[in-house]
């Protein structure tokens, strides 16, 4: 019985050193996909240099769109592109985030990719080998008023080297008047205990008034009430933490957001 262990033994250490060298010393720890946190993003502030040895280098172009020159249309849906080269096995995770941290949009997996942290981020389901690893996923873009929006990435290639990436699209303007932007603030902004909106109605109606996250998920109702026509203002106190916010403003067919940062 030691004879044939010893046998057998140098067969199983030579199979496992085999299946560890092509994929390289610390690719095996995530061959499946990041962990989530790990875009480089001033919210997260860590990248796939902190769980695999290596460099750092930024990169241009390893994160494309199909979001055209004239920006993003709000609660339209993209294919966001995540490109990475070199020699050996590469992986990636991205995600659209403030500077806070916060998710703006809503992401989408595509072929070769899985979403973890609660759909926050988009990782890759399996290490890529090759000269050029390609993947790609949806973005639906947020409601009107998030403004540009950075896509964070993050990407290994061969364990050793960690490239790191941003995208950065803007909302489109076309459409958008200058008299359907007019008459109406949001003070004190930044706020803190509460905030005010005011605005002039040209005529009696119903106002509805909403906050919404970055990425239009409702948190709260501020207002549903007729109100006169003239000039109008409202105080809101606040019972969400701190970040940036949407309030939306829908008197009939007209709707209007405005940003307000709660710290």
């Amino acid at each position: 019985m030691k004879k044939l262990l010893l046998l057998v033994l140098p067969s199983v250490l030579l199979v496992a050193a085999t299946i560890f060298s092509a994929f390289g010393p610390h690719d095996a720890m995530n061959p499946n996909g990041s962990p989530a946190g790990y875009t480089n993003s001033p919210g997260d502030g860590m990248n796939c240099s902190h769980c695999m040895p290596g460099s750092v280098a930024t990169v241009s172009g390893w994160i494309t769109s199909n979001v055209p020159a004239s920006g993003y249309v709000p609660g339209t849906s993209y294919t966001i592109t995540a490109t990475a080269t070199g020699s050996g096995n590469k992986g990636y995770q991205i995600s659209p985030q403030t500077t806070a941290g916060g998710l703006i949009g809503t992401l989408t997996a595509g072929s070769g990719s899985k979403l973890v942290g609660s759909g926050k981020y988009v990782t890759h389901t399996t290490a890529v080998a090759g000269a050029t690893a390609t993947w790609t996923f949806t973005w639906k873009a947020p409601a009107a008023g998030a403004g540009d929006v950075t896509f964070y990435g993050s990407f290994i290639v061969s364990s050793a080297f960690t490239k790191v990436c941003t995208m950065t699209v803007s909302q489109s303007t076309v459409g958008i008047s200058e008299k359907d932007l007019s008459g109406i603030s949001v003070f004190p902004n930044p706020a803190k205990d509460h905030f005010s909106v005011s605005f002039s109605h040209a005529a009696a109606g119903t106002v509805n008034m909403e906050l919404l996250t970055m990425s239009g998920v409702k948190v709260s109702d501020l207002l549903n009430e007729t109100i006169a026509s003239g000039n109008f203002t409202r105080s809101f106190s606040i019972s969400q933490p701190a970040g940036i916010y949407l309030v939306k403003i829908t008197s009939g067919d007209q709707k209007e957001i405005r940003k307000v940062i709660v710290q």
